[in-house]
């Protein structure tokens, strides 16, 4: 890999671990609010909506995760093709009764062919302006959300 596309993705990799940490945050808020208001009726449903942050922020972690692995799947996939090709070429000649493995195998080379037609789709997300607002806005409210699920837990523990 080269040394710009190395540092960019090491880059990629530490934005989507610090939103995944927020999501821990955000989730760890959540439950704290579940647990100090199980009791209080309507307000149990202002705590799962707390949630909301928790998910959006896992969601785009995951989806800078993937983009982080685009270049190497997109370096492998010749190998891939080839692959498949082969597995597809090994099940044509196959005899019979002896169809299951070659079979097996080109249907695990086909399952990781989504690659080979989709390279793009993990980047769908992080182009997607209402996501990227709502993580924004998640990112922003993870913190206040922390603070008063503490307080919550400190006036209702």
């Amino acid at each position: 890999m080269e040394a710009g596309t190395w540092a960019g993705v090491k880059v990629v990799l530490r934005v989507a671990r610090i939103a995944r940490w927020l999501g821990y945050a955000a989730a760890f808020a959540a439950a704290i609010l579940v647990l100090a208001l199980y009791d209080e009726d309507w307000k149990v449903g202002v705590a799962v909506v707390a949630a909301v942050p928790a998910v959006v922020l896992f969601l785009f972690s995951a989806a800078l995760a993937e983009a982080a692995a685009l270049p190497q799947r997109l370096r492998n996939v010749p190998s891939e093709a080839g692959e498949l090709q082969a597995s597809l070429a090994q099940l044509s000649r196959a005899e019979r009764g002896r169809w299951l493995r070659p079979l097996w195998r080109t249907g695990r080379a086909a399952a990781g062919a989504r690659d080979l037609v989709t390279p793009w789709a993990p980047l769908l997300p992080l182009v997607n302006l209402p996501f990227l607002v709502a993580t924004l806005a998640s990112a922003l409210a993870t913190p206040l959300l922390v603070l008063g699920a503490l307080a919550m837990l400190a006036v209702y523990g």
